[in-house]
């Protein structure tokens, strides 16, 4: 498995979209992290992760899946393992940005409704 990123610090799930298959998973500021991270999964097909992480660790499946999971025919994306099984998301991309803003700061993805 390939690593996609890696950060010691708690990320939470932030947003996920219905509409747009979207999912923004997201680590605020503090003492010892004065950024904020903002990691975004886009054409989501699969979910299943906890809603809070104390660490985030992303990799790539190469043509992995968790056991008991088949993607339909047709559909396209890869799938991310996080923090070594702790959870897996099927999408076709993952992005991240780090930046200075907060909690109430947009994302730089672009207006993600209601992640305020």
């Amino acid at each position: 498995m390939a690593s996609v990123a890696r950060w010691e610090r708690a990320f939470r799930t932030w947003h996920f979209s219905v509409s747009y298959n979207q999912l923004l998973l997201r680590s605020l500021s503090d003492d010892a992290s004065p950024a904020r991270v903002d990691v975004l999964f886009s054409n989501v097909h699969f979910l299943h992760m906890p809603t809070s992480l104390a660490r985030l660790d992303i990799h790539k499946g190469e043509g992995s899946h968790p056991p008991g999971v088949e993607v339909p025919a047709g559909v396209r994306g890869e799938w991310f393992t996080i923090n070594a099984g702790e959870g897996y998301v099927y999408a076709t991309h993952c992005q991240w940005h780090e930046d200075e803003g907060n909690a109430m700061t947009p994302s730089r993805f672009g207006p993600l409704k209601r992640t305020d």
